[in-house]
């Protein structure tokens, strides 16, 4: 749906507060209507019921066509649109499938719609706008500043507007269009870049080769393969992924990220279908079950404790310092001793407190729950710097075992 508010906004000629309705979201799958209102910037138009003085306000703008898939972002930042996504992923929208930019030029907004409505590809026309404004200022080095965009109220043309001339139409290239299209290298192209800033520093992105792609390995129960990664999704070694093999969604566990150039991917990759997100620190029903693990393995006095373990086991990311044996070259965990000389293995929730507490170790990323089935028949010791500390031993990690297993898989 096409969301608005409606804000009080004085007038300023006569100062007079008038209601101006503020669109911020539009589906104009839902709202056609309003798509002729974005083409002739009636979006923006305030006028005054009292004097009527006109003005024009600009603010982000979210466009959203479910029907052909594609979602458009104005803003001055892109962050506008990468929280936008958040929210829309938040609410279980797979975005697979949708074509998204975004841009702070208005006319390039238009531009956009104009190009996704008559089923064109933004990024071939990038290239191709880039190629005709060099020969356009070869055939008018008079012309001064010039650009070019993409028309098609009646029938598709490119036009090219100047400083110190007229603009001039010209016939959309549709051989040219079809034989880039039908280029297997640029199939390639088209299929793993998820670039959201298509404009003229994205052609020259692609002239240096510079179209990245970032490639996970990942682990399932039954294989090992790569899968490329959306530009807007940030995963980490470690992160659980949702995939789609054989029609079946199946979940694995990313071992290793790369980054290739858009070329190199192999034809087979797919991309990740989902990340899995950790759970929330503020899960009320999690934080009550953990006061009662906590309340029946120890005094009173040492609930207060609580709350970092409610960082580690809700899944967040914890931290241990791995020291590097000089002869073998292999990582070992750091072992620290208590008064009554049992050896522990230090974690943290805080990657500085982990170099802190060993500066020449190397720190492992990683999360509590990844790691309850390693966990040897020794003791952890949770942020050694605390002034009390906090064992977790093999008491201790049957029930959080338990706990991880039981609670965690019927809240999610």
């Amino acid at each position: 749906m096409s969301h608005y508010e409606i804000i009080p906004m004085q007038c300023p000629k006569c100062g007079s507060t008038n209601h101006f309705k503020n669109y911020n979201s539009i589906n104009i799958t839902t709202t056609p209507e309003l798509k002729k209102a974005i083409m002739n910037d009636d979006i923006f138009k305030f006028e005054c019921q009292y004097c009527h003085h006109v003005e024009y306000f600009r603010h982000p703008l979210f466009y959203h066509d479910t029907k052909n898939k594609m979602m458009l972002q104005y803003a001055k930042d892109p962050e506008e649109i990468e929280q936008t996504l958040a929210a829309l992923k938040a609410e279980g929208l797979d975005l697979a499938d949708y074509t998204i930019r975004w841009t702070s030029n208005w006319y390039v907004f238009k531009e956009k719609i104009q190009i996704f409505d008559h089923h064109r590809d933004d990024r071939i026309l990038a290239i191709y706008k880039e190629n005709m404004l060099k020969k356009f200022y070869e055939e008018y080095p008079e012309a001064g500043h010039a650009v070019v965009f993409y028309h098609a109220d009646q029938g598709e043309k490119l036009v090219v507007v100047s400083e110190h001339m007229k603009a001039k139409f010209y016939y959309f290239p549709e051989q040219w269009y079809a034989n880039m299209m039908m280029n297997p290298h640029v199939h390639k192209l088209l299929k793993y870049d998820t670039s959201i800033d298509v404009n003229e520093n994205y052609v020259k992105r692609v002239y240096n080769l510079d179209i990245s792609v970032v490639i996970a390995k990942i682990q399932t129960d039954s294989f090992v393969d790569i899968y490329a990664l959306h530009h807007l999704d940030f995963a980490k070694t470690g992160d659980h992924v949702l995939l789609e093999d054989k029609g079946k969604e199946i979940e694995g566990v990313i071992l290793k990220l790369e980054v290739m150039d858009a070329r190199d991917v192999p034809a087979h990759v797919r991309f990740i279908k989902h990340i899995i997100k950790r759970r929330s620190v503020d899960d009320i029903e999690v934080s009550n079950h953990l006061e009662q693990i906590a309340k029946a393995l120890y005094h009173e006095n040492e609930v207060q404790l609580l709350s970092q373990l409610l960082h580690v086991l809700s899944e967040v990311k914890i931290y241990l310092p791995l020291i590097k044996d000089d002869k073998t070259g292999e990582l070992n965990r750091e072992v620290i001793r208590t008064n009554n000389h049992e050896p522990v293995m230090p974690i943290f929730t805080k990657e500085e407190e982990a170099k802190l507490f060993a500066p020449e170790s190397i720190v492992y990323e990683t999360y509590f729950t990844d790691l309850i089935d390693e966990f040897p028949k020794m003791s952890f010791v949770l942020n050694p710097q605390c002034k009390e500390l906090l064992f977790i031993d093999e008491k201790m990690t049957a029930i959080l075992k338990r706990y991880v297993q039981e609670e965690l898989s019927h809240v999610n």
